[in-house]
């Protein structure tokens, strides 16, 4: 199915989606992941987690690919109140292609919450090495962001601070 086609009003709707808790008022949405949008052939995929926008990216992360998508960011995130950046799924993470990214959502994300995913630990490694650490926080899985921006806003936890490294 394409983005331009109907969905299927003959499919079961699958409740962690879009809908409502069992016993909520009809005003009481569930927050959990609507379908993602796949962009730049599969390799970008954007959804909404939690009143959070979770753009997550595929392949490499090279100069090339980050020029295609810087154009496109400011649009992809426009509205967000918080952004998750997941490169989780990256298998190639170039320096110079990062940083045009880092500075695509900097201008789109300005004055807005944001982190990044990265569960591997050579992944962690390589973003504390160029400094990334020390502007975000920096967490191994999405469900860990959600859940310490969750935290965070109740005053229990950091939330979203950048980690610090004078403890190692």
């Amino acid at each position: 199915m394409t983005l331009a086609e109907p969905a299927d009003p003959t499919a079961t709707p699958d409740p962690g989606v879009v809908g409502t808790r069992p016993g909520a008022g009809a005003h009481d949405p569930v927050t959990g992941p609507l379908p993602a949008v796949a962009l730049h052939e599969g390799r970008m995929q954007v959804h909404l987690q939690r009143d959070v926008v979770v753009v997550t990216l595929d392949g490499g992360l090279d100069e090339a690919f980050a020029r295609e998508l810087e154009p496109t960011i400011a649009g992809t995130l426009a509205g967000a109140e918080a952004v998750v950046l997941d490169v989780d799924q990256v298998t190639l993470l170039d320096q110079v292609g990062f940083d045009v990214l880092a500075d695509a959502f900097g201008r789109a994300t300005a004055g807005v919450d944001c982190c990044i995913v990265a569960s591997r630990l050579t992944g962690r490694m390589v973003l504390e090495r160029w400094g990334v650490t020390e502007r975000h926080a920096v967490f191994t899985s999405v469900a860990d962001a959600l859940q310490a921006r969750a935290y965070g806003a109740y005053g229990y936890g950091d939330g979203w601070q950048p980690e610090s490294h004078t403890h190692r």
